[in-house]
């Protein structure tokens, strides 16, 4: 009965050992990674005779930034809201896919990003002067994340 306990209490020792040791490894293993989006709602532009659009927004942290150096989304946010209207450097009739870009590159360049991607949701418009039939719109990446792929 003693020499029970002693092989019970050593397969014990051995199976908690292995599978601590298991656990350790997946945990050092880890690929963790950080993230934050932002929606901006139908929001409504004079770009290409007016139109309405929704514009989704998920970036991937630089791994191993502290999060006393995450960026307030907000700022994004406020980059992003400059492209929304006509400039100079980026006319009304400008592409979908060229704003996209832009916006995503500024930001990569901006902030301590791993990733970005931007996807731009142009909503049905059938006003005969701006028609453009159905939602449609870019999406652009950048760096180490996956396209966003938002549908409604």
């Amino acid at each position: 009965m003693k020499n029970l306990l002693k092989y019970i209490s050593l397969i014990l020792v051995i199976s908690y050992w292995s599978i601590s040791s298991w656990a350790a490894t997946q945990i050092e293993g880890n690929n963790e990674k950080n993230y934050f989006q932002f929606v901006i709602p139908q929001y409504h532009t004079t770009r290409q005779s007016g139109q309405t659009l929704n514009v989704y927004v998920r970036y991937a942290y630089k791994k191993n930034l502290p999060s006393n150096k995450y960026p307030d989304y907000r700022v994004l946010r406020a980059i992003i809201l400059k492209y929304l209207e006509p400039s100079e450097e980026l006319p009304a009739e400008v592409f979908w896919e060229i704003l996209a870009a832009q916006m995503g590159k500024e930001l990569m360049g901006s902030f301590s990003l791993d990733g970005i991607s931007i996807q731009l949701e142009v909503l049905d418009n059938q006003n005969p002067e701006s028609y453009e039939p159905g939602d449609h719109g870019p999406t652009f990446t950048m760096g180490d994340i996956a396209p966003l792929d938002i549908h409604h």
